[in-house]
């Protein structure tokens, strides 16, 4: 049975709307144009949409990730081990470059970039902090694997999941349940390169930290195509770090490979606006970036937040009801603690809320903590009405 465990301590404006054609169609102008740098809109906190071709650029010249494996996958199948860039690394980036991206980001000198920088830099200095995990609205955790994405990948890995026509992952961080999934997609299309067409399939990955998903999550995408195309098995795998030299050799070719297979990689920075989402991934309209699949982890221990985040989550499922090709919901697989003392969120004030807004759960798997705390993790789906 595949199973992640994780040692790290659990977790005790503006209304205009940045909008990029990333899907698998629409972004060959993009893709074949090269990568820049994406222009950083935070509004403070907006909802704002990337392309991959946009978050890949300023990576330094060696890039160090660890492979977590040591497990067994649905069907005891084996499974590629999942990469994540150490934390040590962005650090070492943040510091040794990154006022020039700052500088180079807001330039008119005005008093709102002014405000921008402002935040970016906070948040910059909170990702260099060994002593917070999160800070509200300003970071929300994203470079820690907290112990519910583990359980969903678990979860994911176990009983195979399909994608569909893709997967979106709110409150993603480090991404590893959705870079599972994207890395199991391409491995099968890497074994049998004879298939000409697929389908489109997209993958997004939303966090409320630009800096999180340009430093993390981007790369971590990058990382799994590379590990895809090596076939390092969990039996090759210690407790060591690994490199990847001369990234941005292998940005144009993984963009490439993208295009090629019809596949669509974007990044939503901001907060739990779901008005904002539908406008940004054009839900019921030509173009959208449909998804078959919604995942969470530990995205509920904000009391604050939790009737945002279960509005997202119910208008996520009901997305494919505004399209007339589709007669189903989408799929939503959540995990989650019991209870985030500390910090106020539970898994009944979700569920009272989800109800009042036309939603129900079903619990998937409970999962009992270790050690003196004993509190309940589980993986649930959630369903709209």
């Amino acid at each position: 049975m595949f199973k992640f465990e994780f040692s790290g301590d659990d977790i005790e404006d503006s209304n205009d709307v940045m909008v990029y054609d990333c899907t698998a169609e629409g972004a060959e102008g993009t893709r074949m144009s090269g990568v820049g740098a994406a222009s950083v809109e935070y509004g403070l906190t907006s909802p704002q949409l990337y392309d991959i071709s946009q978050m890949l650029f300023g990576l330094p010249s060696r890039i160090s990730y660890s492979l977590i494996a040591d497990y067994a996958g649905s069907k005891g199948a084996r499974n590629l081990p999942i990469p994540r860039r150490e934390v040590f690394d962005i650090k070492t980036q943040i510091m040794a470059s990154e006022d020039s991206v700052i500088n180079g980001a807001f330039t008119d000198g005005s008093a709102r970039d002014l405000e921008k920088m402002e935040f970016m830099q906070k948040e910059l200095q909170l990702l260099l902090s060994n002593t917070e995990d999160l800070r509200t609205e300003i970071y929300e955790g994203g470079l820690k694997s907290w112990e519910g994405a583990g359980d969903l990948t678990t979860y994911l890995a176990n009983r195979d999941v399909p994608i569909g026509e893709g997967v979106i992952e709110l409150g993603c961080g480090s991404a590893m349940p959705i870079v599972y999934l994207f890395q199991k997609y391409i491995s099968e299309i890497l074994s049998s390169p004879q298939q000409n067409h697929r389908d489109p399939v997209n993958f997004i990955a939303a966090d409320y930290n630009y800096s999180v998903l340009r430093l993390m999550t981007a790369p971590n995408f990058l990382l799994a195509y590379a590990n895809a195309k090596s076939s390092v098995t969990p039996s090759q795998v210690g407790d060591v770090a690994f490199d990847l030299d001369d990234p941005q050799e292998l940005v144009l070719e993984f963009l490439d490979f993208l295009q090629t297979n019809n596949i669509a990689v974007c990044f939503i920075s901001g907060s739990w606006d779901s008005t904002k989402f539908k406008t940004l991934l054009k839900f019921g309209m030509p173009g959208a970036l449909n998804f078959s699949l919604v995942l969470a982890s530990e995205t509920i221990y904000s009391v604050s937040s939790l009737s945002s985040f279960s509005t997202l989550v119910l208008d996520s499922i009901r997305h494919w009801d505004d399209a007339a090709s589709h007669d189903s919901h989408a799929n939503a697989i959540i995990a989650c603690k019991e209870i985030y003392f500390g910090v106020g969120g539970t898994l009944r004030q979700f569920i009272e809320i989800l109800k009042q807004k036309g939603g129900s759960t079903e619990v998937l798997e409970r999962i009992i903590g270790r050690g003196n705390s004993g509190i309940a993790r589980m993986v649930i789906s959630v369903q709209a009405h």
